[in-house]
């Protein structure tokens, strides 16, 4: 039987290996009549399902084993709670290749966009079970790189050129902080291991609390947290939002992966009550502008892009709970409920905005007037993923956001829960907005009937379908799986 070490490899080079191939392809092979570059959507749909399976095998694995796991010379630890990020990465990705093959099979750089997602994926993914300093700056290295080509890949749409230009510039804002706080954890650690904490004592204690600013910083730009976020709106809003469901909802997991390894190790060495502050500031902050500017939008894929930053502070308010011991183990909980959330809602929503621009309509509130009437399905789905990111009961974000991550810091911190409370009020407005226009205004007559064939449709409403199931009674079930 596999162990965990193996199980990895066979994972890294499943991803890898054709990720390096596709490219290869020849151009000659392009069958024009039969469907251009159709046939690596279904190889790439392909390699993504055997990928999910061993993620999947691997959080089987660590969970009966019933502890973590070093390898490589320790500069990988597997451990429950990365693998079962690991498992939702994986289905992310699957459902975007999945829905990507109608729209991307035309495109001239189809070939690149499976390789990216493959390898990116990949990157993420070593992200994830990183424990050594050098090992993370390199897997960053291609999760941001890759990252940066695939929002550029819609060539023939200077939104996506401009996107990328500006996701580029502040990753490499990023990558810069990142690689200072290394440079002096690394010094004044003698070591590039990650240990579960870094404890410094004496003058250094100021050092350090500079040094989490500029890793918390660094993550920042990538998770959009404010004031890092300003790329954030033009990519994700102006961006094909197929390409922006990958980003928005597979390689932000990089910066989450980014905390969980290096930042969280921190919290003992700069003080609880100064973790607390820094983080629950950044998390009013995030989630009080994602939210107020999103209450404005007319354009859903631009709502969508401020709704992923008022999300990035709900997930801040489950870290900062990290800074009392008695609320750690219930706001990681709440991070990894909430992840799930997020993850399964953002790629389904920019999905369905996918396919309404593939079907010849807009992505403002205008262009979904009434198409509830024409697009049941599509509609549902999206509708039910729009209440899930809402928090309404039963749905899985009810549970992720009041059962854990708002009340993680009700003890330490009752201020942050009742402005994160207010916040998701707020969030109301703009949620329920699109719902009205789909179903409750006239329009919307000559807006395309759905067809059940289409793989968008299929892929929102199993994102909703889940969203459902587990909120109605699997969420904490996997939440106590992550308990102490």
């Amino acid at each position: 039987m596999l162990g965990p070490i193996e199980i990895f490899e066979a994972l890294m080079f499943l991803l890898v290996t054709p990720g390096l191939l596709i490219p290869l392809v020849d151009r000659g092979m392009r069958e024009e009549r039969s469907g251009g570059y159709g046939f690596l959507g279904y190889l790439g749909v392909a390699v993504l399902v055997a990928a999910l399976i061993l993620t999947l095998t691997l959080a089987l694995e660590l969970s009966s084993l019933g502890q973590r796991v070093f390898a490589f010379e320790d500069t990988l630890l597997f451990d429950r709670y990365s693998a079962y990020l690991g498992v939702l990465v994986s289905l992310g990705t699957l459902l975007v290749a999945v829905a990507s093959i109608p729209e991307v099979k035309g495109w001239s750089t189809a070939p690149s966009f499976y390789s990216l997602i493959l390898l990116t994926l990949a990157g993420v993914l070593a992200m994830l079970f990183v424990s050594d300093m050098a090992t993370l700056l390199s897997a960053w290295t291609l999760v941001a790189v890759a990252s940066y080509v695939v929002v550029g890949l819609k060539k023939d749409d200077p939104r996506s050129l401009e996107g990328a230009a500006k996701y580029g510039l502040m990753g490499a804002a990023s990558s810069s902080l990142m690689v200072l706080g290394i440079a002096v954890l690394v010094g004044l650690t003698g070591t590039s291991f990650l240990p579960e904490s870094i404890r410094i004592s004496g003058f250094q204690m100021s050092l350090i609390l500079v040094t989490l600013i500029v890793l918390v910083a660094s993550f920042g730009f990538k998770l959009g947290i404010f004031p890092f976020h300003a790329w954030l709106p033009d990519v994700y809003g102006g961006v094909h939002p197929l390409l922006v469901s990958y980003i928005a909802g597979v390689v932000k997991m990089a910066a989450i992966a980014g905390i969980l390894r290096m930042v969280l190790p921190l919290v003992a060495s700069t003080g609880p009550q100064n973790w607390l502050h820094v983080l629950g500031l950044l998390a009013v902050l995030t989630m009080t502008y994602g939210n107020m500017v999103a209450l404005v939008q007319k354009n859903v894929q631009r709502m969508m892009a401020y709704s992923s930053i008022a999300h990035a502070g709900y997930l801040l308010v489950g870290f900062a709970a990290v800074a009392d011991p008695l609320s750690r183990v219930t706001g990681l909980q709440g991070v990894v409920l909430h992840l799930t959330t997020y993850v399964l809602a953002k790629v389904g929503v920019f999905v369905g905005l996918a396919y309404l621009i593939r079907r010849g309509l807009g992505t403002t509130l205008e262009d979904m007037r009434g198409i509830g009437r024409r697009m049941p399905a599509l509609s549902l789905g999206i509708a039910v993923l729009l209440l899930s990111l809402m928090g309404m009961p039963p749905l899985l974000g009810f549970w992720s956001k009041f059962t854990y991550l708002f009340l993680s810091v009700v003890d330490t911190a009752p201020w942050l829960t009742l402005i994160a409370i207010l916040n998701s009020g707020i969030s109301v407005g703009y949620y329920a907005q699109v719902i009205r226009y789909m179903f409750f205004k006239e329009g919307g007559g000559e807006a395309p009937a759905e067809r059940a064939s289409d793989p968008e449709v299929a892929v929102v409403v199993l994102t909703a379908i889940l969203s459902v199931v587990l909120g109605l009674g699997l969420a904490q079930p996997i939440a106590e799986a992550f308990g102490p």
